[in-house]
């Protein structure tokens, strides 16, 4: 019997052994494999005037210099495949073609090799996306895929205040010469929205497209199916929701399929106070010739009291007047609400031009 519990501990201790070794082993390996990955990812920069080293591939690196002398390595072959950039710019990803400036011209190599693709001789170039990508060639945009070939001449002017010169979901926003109105263009080169929009954004990753067109906003999912139709607002995409601010500042939300959630919302919720008629002074008994009699100390104050309605807070930080259990009385209409009264309110339209209203919500003139 002892032999046997021998036997036993004795295997026990040899798997207990093992267990703790492989455990040791596999913090070593998880420890070097950081090490390594920190060291060809991010630390491989021997060159001690290069203030960042940028990983692009499992072997490509740009170091960054101060100067612009910047250089593209290849840690597979150690050599410098090309020097004197000033700047670079990564594809999205699916693209493998950087873009790079050296002097003052624009072209593309390639992320896993390091290598020229493109020669640099664009005034402006943008990164490869679905693969094309946009460069200004003498003054005009065109979209070349990754053997430089032009697929489609926009013909349209450079404009600086534009940047969204890349495809999403198939598409570009255009812009016209002088950069006032925005259009959408598919990879055929065909215009699938006229260029008559004061601003079109992507929103929610590239899932919907934000239209504005003066004080019209509206939503279109990535087919170009409406979700929201033109309409007086402002709005937003949220990853949940479309929020939007009516013209009158009410607050109202939509779900991602444009199905109203609730047409009425308020921001903050509080009380009014206004000055009652009534006047009392602070006193205290002073005491002169050995006679007493009250002194003023402070006054004259009015006492206040609460109004009958609430004022909310919605879209714009407007104001509306609300019942305290809960019935709106008026819209959010004005940009301050004062009590000047139990029930009674000077309203502010603007800044400068103010209207009173009685509790039913009602101008009085």
């Amino acid at each position: 019997m002892e032999q046997v519990t021998k036997k036993v501990w004795k295997f026990v201790a040899i798997g207990a052994a093992i267990v703790v070794a492989t455990i040791v082993a596999l913090l070593v390996w998880c420890i070097g494999k950081a090490a390594y990955d920190e060291y060809h990812r991010e630390v491989l920069c021997f060159d001690p005037d290069c203030v960042n080293a940028k990983f692009l591939s499992e072997n490509v690196y740009f170091h960054s210099l101060d100067d612009g002398k910047g250089y593209v390595f290849n840690s597979l072959t150690r050599e410098k495949t090309i020097k004197d950039i000033k700047w670079i710019a990564r594809p999205n990803e699916g693209d493998s073609l950087v873009c790079f400036k050296q002097g003052e011209k624009w072209g593309y190599f390639n992320m896993n090799t390091g290598r020229v693709a493109i020669e640099p001789r664009y005034a402006h170039a943008w990164i490869f996306s679905e693969g094309l990508a946009c460069v200004d060639d003498g003054g005009r945009l065109k979209f070349i895929d990754g053997m430089g070939k032009v697929t489609i001449d926009t013909k349209m002017a450079y404009v600086p205040e534009h940047d969204s010169y890349v495809f999403h979901q198939g598409y570009f926003i255009t812009s016209t010469n002088d950069g006032e109105k925005m259009g959408l263009m598919n990879k055929n080169g065909s215009m699938v929205l006229p260029m008559e929009f004061d601003r079109i954004e992507w929103a929610h990753d590239f899932e919907y497209l934000c239209l504005r067109k003066g004080d019209e906003m509206g939503v279109l999912d990535k087919e170009l199916k409406t979700v929201l139709p033109m309409m007086a607002c402002d709005l937003e995409v949220t990853w949940e929701t479309i929020d939007v601010t009516m013209a009158d500042h009410t607050i109202c939300k939509y779900d991602l399929q444009g199905n109203l959630i609730n047409d009425f919302y308020i921001a903050e919720l509080h009380t009014l106070e206004y000055e009652k008629d009534e006047v009392y002074y602070h006193h205290k008994k002073n005491e002169e010739y050995g006679e007493e009699y009250d002194e003023v100390v402070e006054g004259p104050f009015h006492p206040t009291g609460t109004a009958r309605l609430r004022a909310y807070i919605a879209g714009n930080g407007h104001e509306g007047l609300i019942t305290a259990d809960g019935h709106v009385v008026t819209k959010p209409l004005y940009k301050e609400i004062e009590a000047i009264g139990y029930d009674l309110y000077l309203c502010s339209v603007t800044y400068y031009d103010k209207v009173i209203v009685n509790g039913k919500g009602e101008l009085i003139r």
